[in-house]
């Protein structure tokens, strides 16, 4: 299994969630098996300026904000970006 982190611009609720994932890959397909949201980052919807940043600590905040990454539609996104090398960098 590999791992990489990940940002989720979510401009409809003026955030940034810092993501980790860990995904599996074979010949031709990047598989995601697990999101884990570790930051959220709110940002002023006027001037796009950092208000202030929390740690996700809790179980059930990590499985509401990866349940509102998955109903957003951003699994198969992910997952092309990784398969592609566009996260490369922060994949290991």
């Amino acid at each position: 299994m590999n791992s990489c982190q990940s940002v989720w611009e979510d401009d409809e609720t003026n955030r940034k969630v810092e993501l980790l994932v860990d995904y599996s890959q074979d010949d031709a397909r990047v598989t995601v098996n697990e999101i884990t949201p570790i930051k959220v980052t709110f940002l002023d919807p006027a001037t796009n300026a950092v208000v202030r940043s929390i740690g996700v600590w809790t179980k059930t905040g990590r499985a509401m904000l990866a349940n509102q990454f998955r109903a957003a539609g951003r699994i198969e996104n992910l997952e092309q970006e990784i398969a592609s090398g566009g996260l490369a960098s922060t994949c290991a």
